[in-house]
């Protein structure tokens, strides 16, 4: 409640909403309602509706998402060429290849960490060596500063079987 205000004919007051609207970008409709004493106008609605913009920002693309490596040999490291691109509006960097601890894989990619220029695209080489026997599914997290990936990394699949 904003509090109790008498008003005469004809005075004004200002109310003021506020609508924290970080992390929430796109539409938006927000009502309002302002109980009165007036006479058929006990509740009044307010009706404020528009369009969060997104904060300028980094985000990341990759292609392929999901590698399939085939058949391959415990031991063995493959070289798998990604393309990552940056549709942001700032520059998205790269600063580490992760995998699960105690997976089937190890992965590593060289030069890091990249930088990709906003709008543009980079293709980056992931050394991918396989641990052990058996098939396996396994998940590499891309660390960087894209908006659009979790805290966790941007993931992608590579899967194969090691005989």
């Amino acid at each position: 409640m904003l509090g109790q205000h008498t008003l005469q004919p004809g005075e004004r007051t200002e109310l003021k909403a506020v609508f924290d609207t970080k992390n929430a970008p796109g539409p938006f409709e927000k009502i309002t309602t302002i109980q009165t004493d007036a006479p058929g106008q006990e509740q009044i609605e307010l009706v404020m509706a528009g369009t969060v913009k997104e904060a300028p920002g980094p985000k990341i693309a990759v292609l392929p998402r999901r590698t399939d490596l085939g058949a391959v040999k415990p031991g063995e490291a493959k070289q798998v060429k990604i393309t990552v691109t940056n549709p942001g509006e700032l520059p998205l960097t790269i600063t580490a290849v992760k995998v699960r601890p105690g997976g089937a894989i190890a992965a590593a990619a060289g030069a890091l960490p990249a930088q990709i220029a906003a709008g543009q695209k980079a293709e980056l080489m992931l050394i991918i060596s396989i641990g052990r026997p058996g098939t396996f599914t396994e998940r590499i997290s891309l660390q960087s500063n894209a908006k659009n990936a979790p805290k966790s990394g941007f993931v992608l699949m590579v899967s194969g079987r090691a005989e």
